[in-house]
């Protein structure tokens, strides 16, 4: 073909064959933007359990310390009766005084109700122990975190154990009664942490954070008969 020839020649691209690089376009577009959006949301739900997690870590660990530093007094049992698997109620020592000889004591209630994880501290006010007596209302109520629930199909967050042939038994906690109470040697702890609805609506994110805390100051025995009091 000449160069005038090839001047003249008005071939080219046809319609069909645009049509199908366009749509060949869209599908590597949506394609590409598909990954990008399950690359962020992924990330965003790692970063929302990570967050749960450590929050979550933070409370329990507040918790199980406390328990930890519960024994004020030997052979007496920290735990109180009405303790139930949403509502934990502890005796310990006042803040400042766990090294005292006669600390004073303080009962301390932690709730869960309708998602969100309270403590209340009931100021010491008469008799001796074991015969303490608390105030009848709450000198401060704190929230210590929202979006917590049982790990399911369990309803409980707290659970009670006391010592029986060699092992460790399960109390009812219905509520715990006052010899219940009475023998509980370990307080078991589970939640499940959801992240804030603002920063990703799915399940996937959740967080589930155990712990335990021992209130004895010895080994239980090995001998099968004998008792295992808390705070021994």
């Amino acid at each position: 073909m000449t160069p005038s020839a090839r001047l003249r020649d008005q071939s080219g691209t046809t319609l069909v064959e645009l049509m199908v690089g366009l749509m060949m376009g869209m599908v590597i577009l949506s394609a590409l933007t598909m990954v990008v959006v399950v690359t962020m949301h992924g990330s965003a739900r790692v970063s929302a359990r990570v967050e749960a997690t450590q929050n979550g870590r933070i409370v329990l660990a507040r918790i199980t310390e406390e328990l930890h530093s519960a024994c004020i007094y030997p052979k007496l049992a920290p735990i109180r009766k009405e303790s139930t698997g949403t509502e934990l109620r502890f005796v310990h020592a006042a803040s400042g005084q766990g090294q005292a000889v006669a600390p004073t004591p303080v009962e301390t209630r932690i709730k869960l109700s309708g998602g969100t994880l309270t403590r209340s501290d009931y100021a010491y006010a008469s008799g001796s122990a074991p015969s303490w007596s608390f105030a009848t209302t709450a000198g401060a109520t704190q929230q210590l975190m929202t979006q917590v629930a049982a790990i399911s199909p369990s309803t409980a967050i707290f659970r009670y154990y006391a010592y029986k042939n060699g092992g460790l038994e399960e109390l009812p906690a219905s509520p715990l009664s006052e010899a219940e109470a009475a023998r509980t040697i370990q307080v078991g702890i589970g939640i499940d942490v959801s992240p804030s609805p603002a920063q990703v609506a799915d399940q996937g994110a959740d967080a589930v954070i155990q712990d335990a805390a021992a209130l004895r100051l010895t080994p239980p025995s090995f001998n099968e008969n004998a008792t295992a009091s808390p705070c021994q």
